[in-house]
């Protein structure tokens, strides 16, 4: 490799990378950190936790990256994770004490229905709800525990 070679192609890539991940952010309008608004929120039968906060962020290879970091109830940490296209194929989602696999499916740029998985099987939904102004993002959670309660959740998030 010619000596100038080594220095632009670095150059070229420090440039075109963050433009390439700025692109898919800008087609990925949930990108960024959401933090749970409890007074909006409402968890039946309950409890509610006692904070969360979500990050979704598009990856290099196209697939969207979800990070929840939750307080729970009862004042234990959590984190969860999940990375997926939706394209409603079942992706590993994993430090969740209920779903261990998500199935994605876009409406829109700003909704998408998710069907929560447990050992292959359907164990609830999800709607994600992207506000016109891209400030608030609604999920809508109907599932069944591990312990084989359902609940219902209407999580309301605040960018930040």
């Amino acid at each position: 490799m010619k000596p100038w070679n080594r220095l632009l192609l670095p150059a070229v890539l420090a440039f075109a990378l963050p433009g390439a991940l700025l692109a898919q952010t800008e087609s990925y309008p949930s990108a960024g950190t959401w933090v749970l608004n409890l007074a909006k929120s409402s968890y039946k039968p309950g409890p509610a936790p006692q904070s969360e906060t979500r990050t979704y962020e598009a990856t290099a290879d196209g697939m969207h990256r979800v990070t929840v970091h939750q307080v729970t109830a009862t004042g234990a940490a959590l984190t969860e994770t999940g990375t997926y296209k939706s394209d409603g194929k079942s992706y590993a989602f994993t430090g969740s004490p209920n779903v261990d696999a998500l199935e994605v499916t876009e409406v829109n740029d700003r909704l998408a229905h998710t069907k929560l998985m447990r050992d292959g099987k359907m164990i609830g939904r999800l709607t994600h709800t992207l506000s016109n102004d891209g400030k608030t993002l609604t999920l809508t959670v109907t599932l069944r525990t591990a312990s084989g309660k359902t609940e219902h959740e209407v999580r309301v998030y605040d960018r930040q």
